[in-house]
């Protein structure tokens, strides 16, 4: 009972209060009605009184720079950098084993062929030369009398001929006087049988002594000849031989050229093939160019090429530059390693600075050298580099739209946008490739990055040119 009274009593309340606020918030939703249309027939008015006066208008046309689009005959250039290097460079080697005893050249110095860059000691290779030397002198006699028998030996084994033909003349007359006086009686067998003896005897002295004259004519017999010319080449051939172990202990200039590196000492132990200098020719030079795939097959042996090398000018040139040709072309790029550029081996003729006795080359090896090489002639359509808007969707330009014979003056002119690829560049000019713009064609060289396809533009007229002022009279 308690519980139903008091909730009876609270709803008594609520329910009076809210009468009692119903006149006030009837007061303040009208305010805000009356407010909203009063400001809802200003603005209504305002707009009515604006549309009496002007439409409004769009934006003004786009204030732009022309320039015609020209076809031109041009010749594709690359510049490309390359590094001077000598056409000949040579480490001279030790040909012999030994201990440097001469040594006096250094790094940078100009030595003529056929100098001498270095000594080892020669005292057992000289002994042993002399030696071999005095054998060979002694193979000479040998062959000299095998081949060429003394006046006197021969002298000697003619009259030895002789004395044996008058002792067998004597032997035969004797036997002949003891035969005639047997046969008389006159004289006994024996004598005759001992003067037989003795001309027999005497008859074979006789041939020996021929024989030997004949030998003693002739010479020695051909076997001892050859044996006797055999001893006495191959002597030679050992003399020789060591006269050239003789030369390796000496290192020539095996050409006219610089010391670029210094690998020994005096006092140093040289083992056959060490190295003792390291020389260069510098009269004509090489330079290495690494052109790409794009451009090499405009390259040609022979085509001349301009160099310019920074802080050495070619002072014989009136413009500076170095002139080389292209003397070989390497069909093979380190694509191993990513690059699809090939090597083209150009030849320059080097300048010498100094005295002949000291020249100084004025291409030098490691010299940085800008080469700039030219292709083949084209016909090609070019647009200003001014004209170029360059976006991640490629690269444009923005080309005024012709008007018609019946197009209205009063209407701006328009531009269209264009894709196109660029080629080659001349000055302040590039090739534009794969699009349908001729020549005379006018695009956009300024204000173009502000544009957008089909916009109407102001053409500005372009500045005239300045005058000089005139000098007046004195």
């Amino acid at each position: 009972m308690v519980i139903t009274s008091i909730g009876s009593d609270f709803a008594r309340n609520h329910a009076a209060q809210s009468l009692s606020l119903r006149p006030f918030r009837l007061f303040l939703a009208l305010a805000v009605f009356f407010v909203g249309c009063t400001n809802a027939i200003s603005d209504k008015d305002e707009t009515a009184d604006a549309g009496a006066d002007e439409v409004p208008a769009g934006p003004p046309p786009a204030l732009v720079r022309v320039q015609s689009v020209k076809g031109e005959l041009i010749a594709p250039v690359l510049q490309a950098v390359g590094t001077v290097r000598p056409i000949q460079v040579s480490v001279i080697a030790s040909a012999a084993d030994g201990v440097v005893d001469e040594f006096n050249e250094e790094v940078g110095r100009f030595v003529k062929a056929g100098t001498v860059l270095s000594r080892l000691r020669m005292k057992s290779t000289n002994l042993a030369l002399d030696e071999e030397r005095a054998i060979l002198k002694a193979r000479e006699s040998e062959v000299q009398q095998v081949l060429e028998p003394r006046k006197e030996d021969i002298e000697e084994a003619v009259a030895q001929e002789m004395a044996a033909a008058a002792a067998l003349a004597n032997a035969e007359r004797r036997l002949k006087e003891l035969t005639s006086l047997a046969v008389r009686g006159a004289a006994n067998q024996s004598s005759v049988d001992d003067a037989q003896l003795l001309y027999d005897e005497v008859k074979q002295k006789m041939l020996a002594a021929q024989a030997v004259s004949r030998r003693v004519s002739a010479g020695a017999r051909d076997e001892e000849k050859l044996r006797a010319k055999a001893q006495l080449e191959a002597q030679k051939k050992h003399v020789d031989w060591l006269e050239a172990e003789s030369e390796k202990r000496i290192t020539f200039a095996p050409f006219d050229g610089f010391i670029v590196q210094k690998q020994t000492y005096l006092g140093q132990w040289l083992s056959k093939g060490d190295p003792v200098v390291t020389m260069a020719q510098f009269d004509e030079v090489e330079v290495e160019v690494l052109v790409d795939q794009s451009f090499v097959a405009q390259v040609n042996i022979g085509d001349k090429v301009r160099l310019k090398v920074n802080g050495t000018p070619n002072l014989t040139a009136e413009d500076g530059y170095w002139t080389g040709s292209v003397h070989s072309i390497v069909p093979r790029s380190d694509w191993q390693s990513g690059s699809r550029s090939f090597p083209v081996i150009l030849r320059v003729e080097n300048k010498m600075g100094g005295t002949e006795a000291l020249p100084i080359p004025a291409l030098r090896e490691g010299m940085m050298v800008e080469a700039e090489f030219f292709g083949t002639s084209m016909d090609a359509l070019l647009v200003p580099k001014d004209a170029l808007v360059r976006t991640s969707r490629g690269t444009f330009v923005f080309a005024v739209n012709e008007r018609t014979a019946d197009a209205d003056p009063g209407v701006p002119d328009s531009v269209r946008q264009v894709l196109i690829e660029t080629g080659i560049s001349k000055e302040g000019w590039i090739q534009a490739m794969g699009s349908d713009l001729k020549v005379g064609e006018r695009v956009i060289t300024e204000g173009a990055e502000r544009l957008r396809p089909f916009q109407s533009i102001s053409i500005m007229a372009e500045p005239a040119a300045e005058t000089p002022a005139e000098t007046p009279a004195q």
